[in-house]
């Protein structure tokens, strides 16, 4: 039985920026301006980050709208503005916004991480990735930065450059659960399976009530094959949260793998209960029957799975594997022929190659 133990978790949200500046801080942005504008669009600033704090998301709007009017070439109100409109969900209008920030200041950082953030939620990762990285140039010591940079280069397979990232991000920021467990996610993907159970433990002793670093860390204990210490993270994630299905599962699949047959069915019951419609736990769930040595109970998981989804070719696989398992090779042909014609990339003689498993008895 094929377990899923490298699998670990990644937090994958983007963090933005939410800075705001005082009046005094402004001074600076504002001089290129006439002083009276400079003095009022300072004054609407101050009131939009002011409404902003009380949850005053479209009295803020308003007053950086103003503060624009008085001072277009000032990049901070555009960008106080994107702030807001991500608040209301306005990703579209804060893309708009960062852009307008950016145009006025190519050096303001907090916009190219915020604006490569919503790229890289758009799945435009070459010029999220551009954003991000001018604003660690601008700001080297900007830990969400390099943690957002962390993300798109894992998004994009640059699994090295990634880590690296996510190590400047650790060392800036070395208490961050976050980072440890996406950096420990980049390594395990460079098959370095002991720096990435370092990055987890730690992880756990930042945050020992944090269910995806105990989950992350289970996953990679099993896959040192340290069943117990395995099964202990795995239930400590479910008890953490009770509704984390990927938890369930990977717990039943390592309770399976100790032959705790019992305990793994179990565990993937609870998987299917938070999931109903899954077809591949259902799947998941036969295996198990099918290693304890219970192979109708198994079938009749791998029958589930296809009723659940009928294009869910594995389970006929399953099936035909199981009753060649059994000697019941004709029953074992018509799986393996309905595997096949769902698959339209196997070789031509994947049906006698699958055959070739049934001995009949």
């Amino acid at each position: 039985m094929r377990h899923d133990m490298s699998d670990v978790a990644r937090r994958g949200c983007a963090r933005l920026a939410l800075v705001f500046w005082t009046i005094g801080c402004l001074a600076a942005v504002l001089l290129g301006a006439p002083a009276a504008l400079a003095e009022d669009a300072a004054k609407l600033l101050a009131r939009g980050e002011a409404l902003l704090n009380k949850g005053d998301v479209n009295g803020a709007i308003a007053a950086f709208d103003a503060a624009i009017k008085a001072n277009p070439k000032d990049a901070r109100g555009y960008y106080q503005r994107g702030v807001c409109k991500e608040r209301k969900k306005d990703a579209a209008g804060a893309v708009a916004d960062y852009r307008a920030a950016i145009k006025h200041d190519g050096n303001l950082a907090e916009a190219h991480n915020n604006l490569g953030a919503l790229l890289q939620e758009e799945g435009k990762l070459a010029e999220a990735e551009e954003h991000v990285r001018r604003a660690v140039r601008a700001k080297p010591e900007y830990g969400e930065a390099w943690y957002n940079l962390g993300l798109i280069l894992y998004g994009a397979k640059k699994y090295a450059d990634a880590a690296n990232a996510y190590r400047r991000a650790a060392r800036i920021k070395p208490r961050d659960v976050d980072i440890r467990i996406n950096l420990g996610g980049a390594l395990r993907q460079l098959d370095d399976v002991d720096g990435a159970l370092l990055q987890l433990r730690m992880a756990v002793q930042l945050a020992p009530k944090d269910p995806m670093a105990r989950f992350s860390h289970g996953a990679l204990l099993a896959e040192k094959k340290k069943w117990k210490e395995a099964t202990e993270e795995l239930t400590q994630a479910t008890k953490l949260d009770a509704k984390y299905t990927r938890a369930w599962r990977q717990l039943g699949l390592v309770q399976a793998q100790a032959g705790n047959f019992d305990a793994a069915v179990a565990s993937l019951k609870q998987a299917t209960k938070l999931e109903p419609r899954s077809a591949a736990l259902r799947a998941d769930l036969g295996k198990i029957h099918r290693k304890a040595g219970k192979l109708e109970q198994a079938l009749q998981e791998y029958k589930a799975a296809l009723r659940l989804d009928p294009k869910y070719a594995k389970a006929h696989l399953l099936i035909g594997m199981a009753h060649a398992s059994s000697g019941n090779c004709k029953a074992a042909k018509q799986a393996f022929a309905a595997y096949v014609k769902a698959q339209k990339d196997l070789p031509p003689d994947a049906l006698q190659k699958l055959m070739s498993k049934c001995k009949a008895k």
